[in-house]
This record gives structure tokens, C-alpha cells and sequence, in this order.
């Protein structure tokens, strides 16, 4: 008599599922580092944005009022940068920020005398905090 022996043996199917298994560990780990490279660097471009809307803001600003000038130090609360005048304990009027994206709950932002963003420390966006250095932002 002919044995009709149609489909996989238990051994197979366990062969199989062990093998996705190995395959679900290994592949598990990088797709979680990309996410958060990923995430990361979201938070990086939307420093870099936040900075160009500061920059563009407090130019403005100076162009207009040619006898403010700007001290060294802005404090950052998300769409609202404060500025102190330079040599001056006097706070400028606080710049309300047109931004795209998230925007740091708070931090420091560093300007020179012609209003350019030379620094930022601890601007923190999401789960990050984010330090601008010599044009480069690094989120932590």
C-alpha cells in the first residue's frame, strides 16, 4: 500500500519558527536604534530651526530699533526668546517666535553683537537636550 504524505512534518515547522525567531532577535535591536537615531535627529532639525527663527526674530528687531542692542544672553520657553540689552539689566521685549515643528521648553541661546546665534546650551526638546556649538547641533 502507497502511503499519500502531503505537508511538513512537525520537525519542519519547528525548523521554520525557530529560524524567525533568530531573525526577530537580531533584527528587533537595529530597528529599535533607528527609531531612535531617527527621533534624535528630528529633535537636531528642529533645534536648527528654532535657531534660525531666533536669528531672524531678534534681527528684526535690531533693525528696527537701531538703539537696542542685544546682550549675550537669551533665555529660551518655547515660541518666546528673552533678550537682555546689552551693558543693561533691562529685559528687551520678549520676541514671539513663528516656528515650525516642536520647539525647546527652555534653555539659553548665546548671540554676538550683530544678533547671530554663536551658542545654545541645554535646550531642551522631547527627551533630549540639545547643545548648539560652532553651527553644529548635538542632541544628548
Amino acid at each position: 500500500m502507497k502511503k499519500n504524505t502531503k505537508g511538513f512534518t512537525l520537525i519542519e515547522l519547528l525548523a521554520v519558527i525557530v529560524i524567525l525567531a533568530v531573525i526577530a532577535l537580531i533584527a528587533t535591536p537595529i530597528i529599535l536604534n533607528l527609531i531612535e537615531k531617527a527621533r534624535q535627529g528630528a529633535a537636531e532639525s528642529s533645534a536648527y530651526a528654532y535657531i534660525e527663527a531666533a536669528e531672524k526674530a531678534v534681527v528684526v528687531h535690531m533693525m528696527g530699533n537701531t538703539t537696542d542692542k542685544v546682550g549675550t544672553s537669551c533665555t529660551v520657553a518655547k515660541t518666546k526668546l528673552t533678550c537682555k540689552k546689552a551693558g543693561d539689566a533691562e529685559d528687551l521685549p520678549a520676541f514671539d517666535l513663528d516656528v515650525k515643528g516642536d520647539v525647546p521648553e527652555s534653555g539659553t541661546l548665546t548671540l554676538d553683537s550683530n544678533g547671530t546665534i554663536t551658542g545654545g546650551t541645554d535646550l531642551k526638546i522631547g527627551n533630549y537636550t540639545i547643545n548648539y556649538a560652532d553651527g553644529k547641533a548635538t542632541a544628548e
